[in-house]
């Protein structure tokens, strides 16, 4: 063989050597698992810098929550607003901008005020049964209608109003997510804050709905979707029994009891994480009719799951759902 050929094949084979390197380094997969927002989160990275962005992730969703969402945190931005009353809101001023429009446009039945009648029922601690005249003095203190945003400043109306992030913080922490595996140029990502999951990448994801009644492992469908997030509110989340009935976490601001409607769970798809959290509460308490519209108005897919094992997929969600549960049956419209 000449030298030149010679040479040439070793550039070759160098190249092809280099180009497995760069595809490798590239196609780097990583995995990260760890508590924050009280609920588990997973990141799932695909990319050159996919440990890199796991760990800024995980960093960046513990300042967000005790540095800015938590109302537990002594120093947090929104503890320092219930404790004040008033205050510097530029760090929350654009999640505050799209919650007090889902509150207008859900006709309150998804509203952020609702601190001090959740604390009434101790989800997530020690859950009891209030008092009717106990829930009935926290929620004169309820309604987003009292608080004022003016060039990021929040003022309460009324002193004694809580405001809590529960329904939408973890869809705040997919889009602040979402940022960094952007800049860290993350290929393919699954990210999950609770019932919160951010999907990035080219190609088509399955994500499964949980069934109902059954543990954390089961599911009664999957949805084949494209890139984009998915959040789940379910009466199953967070619940007890007393006086031989059910309580679940999702409270109707009106009466500041569980909703009862028939819902067991609803599942929104949205390009938007805040918005795939808050609307599937907002669907929730508000019902399949006017659940569905709210929904539409948001251009969200939305998935009802109803106690008698219907399952109604509207939006455009009709299109990606699968039953893989036989007890259940999806109704079309």
């Amino acid at each position: 063989m000449k030298k030149t050929a010679i040479a040439a094949v070793i550039i070759v084979a160098a190249v092809f050597v280099a180009f497995l390197a760069y595809d490798g380094a590239v196609n780097k997969e990583y995995s990260s698992d760890f508590f924050v927002m009280n609920t588990y989160a997973t990141a799932k990275l695909t990319g050159s810098k996919s440990k890199e962005a796991a760990d800024e992730i995980r960093s960046l969703t513990e300042t967000l929550d005790k540095g800015i969402l938590s109302r537990t945190s002594e120093n947090s931005v929104v503890s320092l607003l219930n404790v004040n009353g008033a205050g510097d809101a530029e760090k929350i001023s654009d999640y505050l901008e799209i919650l007090f429009d889902v509150c207008r446009k859900s006709g309150g039945a998804f509203d952020f005020t609702l601190g001090a009648v959740s604390d009434l029922w101790s989800f997530g601690s020690n859950p009891k049964l209030p008092d009717d005249s106990a829930i009935r003095e926290a929620l004169s203190h309820t309604g987003y209608e009292k608080l004022k945003l003016t060039e990021n400043e929040l003022v309460f109306g009324d002193k004694s109003a809580v405001i809590d992030f529960g329904a939408a913080g973890k869809g705040i922490a997919l889009d602040e997510i979402k940022a960094v595996l952007f800049e860290k140029k993350i290929k393919q990502a699954v990210v999950s804050v609770g019932g919160s999951v951010l999907l990035m990448g080219d190609k088509e994801f399955t994500v499964g709905i949980r069934n109902p009644e059954g543990n954390s492992g089961s599911y009664i469908a999957k949805l084949h979707i494209p890139e984009g997030c998915v959040s789940t509110s379910g009466s199953y989340e967070q619940q007890f029994e007393a006086n031989g009935r059910k309580y679940h976490h999702i409270l109707d601001p009106e009466t500041g009891y569980p909703v009862d409607n028939g819902l067991l769970s609803v599942t929104i798809i949205s390009q938007s994480g805040i918005l795939s959290d808050a609307l599937s509460t907002a669907c929730f308490v508000l019902g399949y009719e006017k659940g569905k519209a709210l929904a539409e108005a948001y251009d969200c897919g939305v998935v009802f799951v109803a106690d008698d094992k219907k399952i109604y997929a509207e939006n455009g969600a009709e299109n990606f759902i699968e039953i893989t549960d036989d007890a259940y049956t999806l109704v079309m419209q």
